[in-house]
C-alpha cells in the first residue's frame, strides 16, 4: 500500500470545501431567483386579470358614442341584453315625441322574445334608422346598461 502524504490529503480537503461552497452559493442564487420570479409572476397574473376584465366588456363599451344602424341595435339586443344588469334601452323617434324628460324608451333585459322588427308593434326598431349609443357604468366600473337613441 502506498502511504498518502499530508499535502495530498489537504489538497483534496480544500477541493471538497470549494465544491461545498460553490454548491451553497448556487443554491442561494437559485432560491433568490425563485422568490424574485414569484413576485413577477404574481404581477403578470394581476395584469392579465385586469386585461381580461377590460376585454370582456369591450363588446359593450365600444358602443359609447358610436352611431349605428337599427339593424345593429337589434343585434346588440340579441347578443348583450341578457348579460347587462340593466339591459339595453332603445329610445326611438316615437318615444321622443313630447318633452326631453319624457324620453324613457323600451328596456330589453333578455336576449329573446322581442318582436322589434314588426312595423305594427309599438316597440318597432327601424333597421335603417340611425342610433347613437351611450354606456352606463356602476361605481365598480362595470357596464350595466347600453342606451341607443334614434337620431333624425
Amino acid at each position: 500500500m502506498k502511504k498518502r502524504n499530508r499535502i495530498e490529503i489537504s489538497v483534496k480537503g480544500l477541493i471538497l470545501a470549494v465544491v461545498v461552497i460553490i454548491a451553497l452559493v448556487l443554491s442561494a442564487i437559485s432560491l433568490y431567483m425563485v422568490t424574485r420570479s414569484r413576485s413577477t409572476i404574481n404581477d403578470g397574473n394581476t395584469q392579465y386579470s385586469q386585461l381580461m376584465s377590460r376585454y370582456s366588456e369591450i363588446n359593450a363599451t365600444l358602443y359609447d358614442g358610436l352611431y349605428v344602424s337599427g339593424e345593429k341595435v337589434i343585434d346588440v339586443i340579441k347578443d348583450c341584453a341578457g348579460e347587462l344588469s340593466d339591459g339595453v334601452v332603445v329610445i326611438t323617434l316615437m318615444d321622443t315625441e313630447g318633452s326631453e324628460t319624457d324620453k324613457k324608451g323600451q328596456t330589453y333585459k333578455t336576449n329573446t322574445g322581442y318582436n322589434v322588427t314588426e312595423k305594427s308593434n309599438k316597440e318597432y326598431i327601424n333597421p335603417s334608422g340611425t342610433f347613437v349609443g351611450s354606456v352606463a357604468k356602476n361605481s365598480n366600473g362595470m357596464v350595466t346598461q347600453i342606451t341607443f337613441t334614434q337620431k333624425k
